[in-house]
């Protein structure tokens, strides 16, 4: 088949380099509070890339603000290039041999690479801010299907109000909040897109009217929709809710193989994937610090252990009585949003997420200095932060143990309870 691709002209490929370019020059490089770019380097990055932020940013503006800059950054992050550690505060530090493995990829892997780290891996709620709600995510699952009913070359029409008919595909019902999701699709050459001028960023407005459908799109669409449809789109696709039956199929999507479909359609049988981020699952112990306010307790586990064992530890640490359901979050800066991972009296389908008995520390890809969350009884909240301290890969043993603790443990419940 031949293929309507040609990766010198994808500039998405130079903006990324160009923004990799930048954040690895700038050693251990400070973030926010809340773990985004600093306004002074999105400003000085945003001058240098093809797909500029729409006019009404600043100096002062935040990765919000700027689409392309916020995708790049989880893109990056999520494709493990660089780690977001915790050093008297949030830095940014390069992955320096996954860095240079990737500058090494050709072109077409380069773009496969962006691809399958937006498409699959990439924590969209935080790119537009949308919270939990996830509605903008609904253009990768309706307002796509429509578009690709269209012929190559038609214009289509951006609805978010009113009514539409439903059998006329050059009519698109979209969300408002779709703004970051159908721009992407511009980066990736699927489709050209007419802009709105907006005064000012306004996820309630849509800031994009009409898209026409490419031959590229139409191909590189199609082939995502078959081999990780939207179901199983992305990670975090259980946090993008309104995704629809799909005709109940039992579609399972193997994760470590979504470039195979794409050695085909490039014509390029040995392209390189980097993924799976780690085929070798990490051995040995690791050493997490779990952190309340009152206590600090340094925590030796295998990585062989799971996160249901990780929580009984926790329990035993500071002398709880393990009574409440429990759950795991990757994301600290809004635990709900990113991967999940649940206690195991509950069942699937009754929560966000993963099993975390099912699902072990070597399996989470943990790295020094990342940050998660263990939240312990939802009524009352104890919300422990933990810190991946240490890696020991070639300690041998099978047994979990507090190796520090500082500070009196609170009383997981008050003398009036």
């Amino acid at each position: 088949m031949p293929t309507f691709f040609d990766p010198a002209h994808a500039l998405l490929i130079d903006d990324f380099d160009t923004f990799i370019r930048y954040i690895g020059s700038k050693l251990n490089l400070p973030l926010t509070a809340g773990g985004d770019l600093k306004a002074a380097d999105l400003w000085v990055i945003n001058e240098r890339v093809n797909y500029k932020a729409p006019d009404y940013v600043t100096n002062r503006s935040r990765q919000i603000d700027y689409p392309l800059l916020g995708f790049l950054f989880q893109v990056a992050t999520a494709g493990r290039l660089f780690l977001v550690q915790v050093e008297k505060g949030n830095v940014l530090v390069a992955n320096a041999d996954r860095l240079d493995t990737y500058r090494n990829l050709t072109l077409e892997e380069k773009y496969v690479f962006l691809l399958e780290t937006g498409w699959c891996y990439a924590d969209w709620s935080a790119i537009d801010g949308d919270g939990r709600s996830g509605q903008g995510a609904n253009w990768f699952q309706g307002g796509i299907r429509q578009l690709l009913q269209n012929p190559v070359g038609t214009e289509a029409t951006l609805f978010t109000r009113g009514w539409v008919m439903d059998d006329d595909p050059r009519m698109i019902y979209v969300s408002a909040t779709s703004n970051v999701y159908i721009r992407a699709g511009l980066w990736f050459g699927w489709y050209a897109i007419r802009e709105v001028v907006l005064p000012k960023r306004n996820k309630y407005e849509l800031d994009i009217d009409r898209v026409t459908l490419a031959e590229w799109g139409k191909q590189c669409l199609t082939t995502l929709l078959r081999e990780r449809p939207f179901r199983y789109w992305n990670k975090q696709a259980r946090n993008y809710a309104y995704f629809t039956d799909e005709g109940n199929e039992e579609l399972r999507v193997d994760i470590n193989t979504f470039a195979d479909a794409f050695r085909t359609l490039l014509g390029e049988p040995d392209l390189l994937s980097l993924y799976p981020i780690n085929p070798n699952p990490p051995t040995g112990v690791f050493w997490l610090l779990a952190e309340l306010p009152e206590a600090l307790r340094t925590i030796a586990i295998p990585a062989s252990m799971t996160l249901d064992g990780l929580h009984e530890l926790i329990q035993q640490a500071f002398g709880f009585g393990n009574d409440h359901l429990y759950g795991f979050y990757m994301n600290p800066r809004n635990p709900h949003n990113g991967e999940q991972y649940y206690d195991p009296r509950l069942t699937d389908g009754w929560a966000d997420g993963y099993p975390a008995a099912e699902t072990s520390l070597a399996s989470l890809n943990l790295y020094e200095g990342q940050q998660l969350l263990y939240i312990f009884d939802f009524g009352d909240q104890w919300v422990f932060r933990l810190t991946v301290v240490r890696h020991l890969p070639d300690e041998r043993t099978t047994k979990a143990s507090v190796v520090k603790k500082v500070g009196k443990a609170p009383k997981q419940y008050g003398d009036d309870e």
